[in-house]
């Protein structure tokens, strides 16, 4: 049975997000609406705040968040993606390719699709601009591969779903490995295919001597060296994934440093971005365990995982939960959508048996196509704005880098070696 109040609270959300009052003061006027109704203690509202606010966790957000923006300020991004061409521009789709490569190195840093596109999308646009890419291809590209970011770990979503869902965050970072890759090559793959058969215009860049080639790799080493440390280092055990990230902001600065690009303005500039982007992270999670309380306490959580239950098909069920989510996708951010679905995806997985490792690569995973989606499109608008391409010009080739993304998404869904297999191998799950 739900309580009828549940309707009128998420109404209330409703109508609140469509005057684009901030989704956690949503969350939170709703919340204390059906506090107030039920007469509960206020005791419990500020419990769940202060629990998420002190979880260690959490702390890695604001780090992982510093690592991406600092990262573009630094001017790292330019080497590596210089790096990488370097070896393989030349080739037949050689720069497209680059470009998916250096997202997959760059993902292993920031963790965010759209600090991807915002920052090291730039300079593949210009590069493959110059090379006479066409630019609603180059556009697509670059945007399809920032869907990497928050697979490959580090990822902000990835240690979101562990505080939400009570998973290991180790676990959920060495899930993400062989999707992320697997991803990569999907893209890649479709690449060959657009420039083989679809008629995509891909000419070939200049080919680099050795000599270019090793002097372009040292200086793109820094770019480099920080996803291995970081990687190897969490899988060795050597740090958390919540030290993982203040490690990788003591290695930008230092690298900083060592380039000779590092200044206090830089710096400031990136701490101001990241604590303002960590305050609304932090605030999503705190409003959120308690809207999350509201809907389950109403029982609405309850009878829709019976509902979907009821179906009797674990397949259709989990179609079903991605529409849903690719849906919402289209008009919330993925950190409100894993917040706002969290009790419905945890009981679900429970209901049909699926570990919360491999839904929350599927729902993480899930909610990044969706920055590829019409109508919003959020990382194609964003590569297209800074390009200076019309955005309905991109969409095209946009929806179109939608195969792989969606065959990469089937595999997460349907086979659960794709996520588990690796955090089983190294013993964290």
């Amino acid at each position: 049975m739900i309580d009828p109040i549940v309707w009128v609270c998420l109404g209330v959300f409703v109508v609140l997000l469509l005057i684009e009052v901030p989704i956690p003061f949503g969350m939170m006027a709703s919340s204390l609406l059906y506090i107030l109704y039920q007469r509960d203690s206020f005791v419990m509202f500020a419990s769940k705040l202060s629990t998420s606010f002190s979880d260690f966790t959490m702390m890695a957000v604001p780090a992982f968040l510093f690592v991406g923006i600092f990262m573009n300020e630094v001017g790292l991004t330019d080497r590596l993606f210089t790096g990488v061409e370097a070896w393989i521009g030349h080739l037949t789709g050689g720069l497209a390719h680059a470009n998916v490569l250096a997202s997959m190195i760059f993902a292993g840093m920031s963790g965010s699709a759209l600090a991807d596109a915002g920052g090291l999308g730039t300079i593949e646009v210009k590069t493959m601009r110059e090379a006479g890419y066409q630019d609603e291809f180059t556009v697509a590209v670059t945007a399809a591969s920032s869907v990497i970011g928050p697979i490959i770990p580090p990822s902000i979503n990835f240690v979101m779903w562990a505080f939400l869902s009570g998973s290991s965050t180790m676990a959920m970072f060495m899930a993400g490995i062989v999707p992320g890759v697997l991803c990569g090559a999907m893209l890649m793959v479709w690449i060959y295919v657009s420039i083989k058969f679809l008629g995509v215009k891909a000419p070939k860049s200049k080919k680099y001597t050795w000599s270019e080639r090793m002097r372009a790799t040292w200086r793109a080493l820094p770019a480099v060296a920080g996803p291995a440390v970081l990687i190897a280092g969490i899988m060795t055990g050597a740090f958390t994934p919540t030290e993982c990230g203040v490690v990788a902001s003591a290695f930008c600065i230092l690298v900083a440093v060592c380039v000779r690009r590092f200044s206090v303005k830089m710096l400031l500039k990136a701490l101001r971005s990241s604590i303002s982007s960590a305050a609304m992270v932090m605030a999503l999670c705190g409003t959120g365990l308690i809207f999350n309380w509201m809907i389950t306490t109403s029982g609405l959580v309850k009878v829709l995982v019976a509902a979907l239950l009821s179906l009797g098909s674990n397949a259709l069920i989990v179609i079903l939960l991605n529409v849903l989510m690719l849906f919402l996708g289209c008009f919330l951010g993925a950190s409100q959508i894993l917040i706002l679905l969290a009790p419905l995806l945890i009981s679900i997985g429970k209901g049909i048996g699926m570990s919360m490792v491999q839904m929350g690569v599927m729902a993480v995973f899930n909610l990044t196509i969706s920055l590829m989606t019409p109508p919003v499109a959020p990382s194609l608008f964003i590569t297209a704005k800074a390009a200076g391409v019309p955005f309905n010009k991109c969409l095209k080739y946009g929806c179109q880098f939608l195969v792989p993304l969606v065959v990469t998404q089937l595999l997460i869904m349907f086979i659960p070696a794709v996520t588990e297999w690796f955090p089983r191998l190294m013993g964290v799950m």
